[in-house]
């Protein structure tokens, strides 16, 4: 059975103070507040013959790596099938430094990992999640496929030539007009997906 475990992104602070600073001080954008649909909440539909597991981790607007740890090591018992796990912006930084760190008692078919940041100090805040390597994602994966749009305008389009160094193998998908992959639909990820 097909197995695909998307982890979305969130929010990280390197302080409870720069949390609550950003509660008091981040405006809020009206469009925003409305429900829009994301390509994740489509994959089940388009790909029936596989299982698409998008769990909510702990605390996505103060995310801790700690944490989201305690919650992935659960569900990874659970995944017994053909493997492939999506990180999407938070979501990819947390497997890419979990990976790293910790090799996968098997080998997952593929990891996606999409608008990754690593360690760009023009991110407002990376908490516990920043990246210091990314060279063991080879350990625990096949098959590795990076994502990243030139006009992304959450995480800098330079943080993916730091994957492309520590991982040499991956293979990179680069657009100029997705921004931070918030669309509806993502035929590209589909595509892959469906490769035996």
């Amino acid at each position: 059975m097909k197995q695909v475990l998307i982890i979305h992104g969130g929010s990280s602070f390197n302080s409870h103070e720069r949390y609550l600073d950003n509660l008091k001080n981040a405006p809020i954008d009206y469009d925003g507040l409305k429900k829009s649909p994301r390509w994740s909440e489509w994959l089940p539909y388009v790909l029936p013959a596989a299982d698409v597991l998008t769990p909510r981790f702990p605390n996505a607007q103060n995310a801790v790596y700690d944490e989201w740890k305690i919650y992935f090591e659960k569900i990874l018992p659970l995944l017994t099938g053909d493997v492939s796990l999506v990180g999407h912006s938070l979501g990819a930084m947390f497997l890419a430094k979990y990976l790293h760190e910790t090799t996968l008692p098997r080998k997952v078919r593929q990891l996606i990992l999409i608008s990754p940041g690593y360690d760009d100090d023009s991110l407002e805040d990376l908490g516990s999640f920043g990246i210091e390597s990314a060279s063991g994602l080879g350990n625990s994966a096949d098959a590795i496929h990076l994502f990243h749009s030139q006009d992304d305008p959450i995480v800098p389009f330079a943080e993916l030539a730091k994957f492309q160094a520590d991982v040499p193998h991956a293979i990179s998908h680069v657009f100029d007009d997705r921004g931070h992959f918030l669309a509806p639909e993502f035929p590209e990820l589909l595509e892959i997906l469906q490769k035996d």
